[in-house]
């Protein structure tokens, strides 16, 4: 009797909390969509990815979460991170029964293909909207398209295998190979990670967007030849000078033998004129294979430093890379650099928490909660956030404290109530960013001549000054805008 009450009571519990986050993501959702009807699509885009990647959030909410960040690309004019977050949407969600959202980024992702010129895939995915949702309305929007587009064509599904269809298409460049270039590789979070080579074509000097380069590669197989370790070990040692990437570097490091040797390519790696350009999934294989714990938090540390002054970065890679630690003191040194940058205004409430709770030590944890909530100009509710995951009752104080300031500021505040209603707008209209909207091509023409000036690494001063300041707005200019920094410092060290 007493154990089945037990399980009961266990049952009861665990009902109640999955309640409880529940409703708590119904209006962080409510919140990222009143952001976006206010037109701040950018922080709307932010907040939308914050709420697909969290796991406690049920995957109805992630799901709808992840189609608006592709929405909001779109209402951004930012057709290359629109494709590729409704191509992963479509990839993941897209199971042939689930009408929700997946008919409707099917249609987005033609409109997107449409707009930018690719027709071919515009009418393959329009063909397959219809086909696969006949009584859903975008199909009914899809079969419009189609008939204003005259299309036609035998295979119908750009998603398959056919090597002749692609994979992600780039709106510069229609080449038919399916490359996404200058994109790099994604890290699961809907954001990417590299910046790669032009289009992953015709360069032979290494990979187009991360990965082991051809000339390392061929380094470790000959060494493979060697019997003599220290020999072989050497001469991967001098061959590191020739990495270009971060994989490069783990592949490296784990061929190996030689803690000491192992230890010395390590400080290579920082040297590296490609420092910056490191993928943090690369940055903590290789910190994996530091056996030191001290050394490795000591390379963390300078990597999450060097990370945190890059023009763009995923916030949510400060937390990876605080994970991976074991020293709380070390890390201490990482939150002083994260909070010191810019970045760090631009970390969400529901991230800072993840990041403080990657450390054991409260008063650090809390510390850095209380930086965060005196720095950045978060909500009420994203106060009561930091302040409820606090352990130190003095300092949820203060922080209950400036969102109480902030309430009196602003009783009737200028930011969207979390609670507001959703707009009583049709469903099909609501979650098309296209219902009487068009793509700023103007600015879609800056971005495309920015991106081809960087991968081509010619007449960039001139695209950089057609630039404006709402260019900036978009993921696909701040990512190329830190490629863009990163050939600054290359050509000043050749000048000197």
């Amino acid at each position: 009797m007493r154990k089945s009450l037990f399980w009961l009571v266990v049952f009861l519990f665990i009902a109640g909390m999955t309640s409880v986050y529940a409703q708590d993501s119904a209006k962080d959702l409510r919140w990222a969509k009143s952001l976006m009807e206010k037109g701040d699509y950018a922080y709307a885009a932010q907040k939308f990815e914050d709420i697909a990647r969290s796991h406690s959030n049920p995957t109805s909410v992630r799901k709808e979460a992840m189609y608006y960040v592709g929405y909001c690309h779109v209402k951004n004019n930012d057709p290359w991170q629109a494709t590729r977050v409704l191509e992963q949407f479509i990839e993941k969600y897209d199971d042939g029964s689930s009408n929700d959202f997946v008919p409707d980024a099917l249609y987005v992702l033609g409109r997107v293909y449409e707009e930018t010129g690719d027709q071919r895939n515009a009418i393959k995915v329009y063909r397959r909207c219809q086909r696969t949702y006949p009584r859903s309305s975008f199909a009914r929007k899809s079969a419009e398209r189609l008939q204003e587009l005259g299309g036609s064509g035998s295979n119908t599904d750009p998603f398959d295998d056919n090597p002749g269809n692609g994979g992600n298409y780039d709106p510069d460049n229609n080449n038919g190979h399916g490359n996404n270039n200058g994109h790099g590789n994604n890290d699961g979070h809907g954001n990417n990670n590299g910046h790669g080579n032009n289009n992953g074509h015709g360069n032979n000097n290494g990979p187009a967007s991360g990965g082991i380069s051809r000339e390392i590669r061929e380094l470790i197989r000959i060494a493979e030849t060697v019997t003599n370790s220290f020999t072989r070990d050497q001469m991967l040692f001098e061959g590191a000078d020739r990495a270009r990437t971060g994989e490069d570097f783990v592949a490296l490091a784990k061929a190996i033998n030689n803690d000491f040797t192992r230890g010395q390519l390590i400080d290579k790696v920082t040297r590296n004129k490609n420092y910056n350009t490191f993928t943090t999934r690369s940055m903590l294989e290789l910190a994996a294979q530091i056996n030191n714990s001290y050394t490795r938090d000591t390379f963390l540390v300078n990597y999450g430093s060097a990370m945190a002054n890059r023009d763009y970065v995923n916030n949510y890679e400060f937390v990876e890379v605080s994970a991976a630690m074991n020293n709380d003191s070390l890390r201490q040194q990482l939150f002083d650099a994260i909070s010191k940058s810019t970045a760090f205004k631009f970390i969400s409430a529901m991230t800072m928490v993840e990041l403080a709770q990657t450390c054991k030590n409260s008063y650090i944890h809390d510390q850095l909660l209380l930086t965060a909530a005196q720095k950045n100009n978060y909500s009420f509710r994203d106060l009561r956030v930091l302040a409820d995951a606090c352990s130190n009752s003095f300092t949820k104080t203060q922080i209950l404290q400036a969102a109480k300031d902030y309430n009196n500021s602003y009783p009737n505040s200028h930011r969207p109530s979390r609670n507001a209603p959703a707009a009583n707008l049709d469903k099909a209209e609501s979650s098309d960013p296209f219902a009487g909207f068009t793509f700023n091509k103007a600015q879609i023409k800056r971005i495309s001549d920015f991106r081809k000036a960087i991968d081509s690494k010619k007449r960039i001063r001139e695209s950089v000054t057609q630039l404006k300041k709402s260019d900036l707005g978009t993921t696909t200019v701040r990512e190329y805008m830190e490629k863009y920094k990163t050939l600054q410092k290359f050509e000043t060290l050749h000048q000197r």
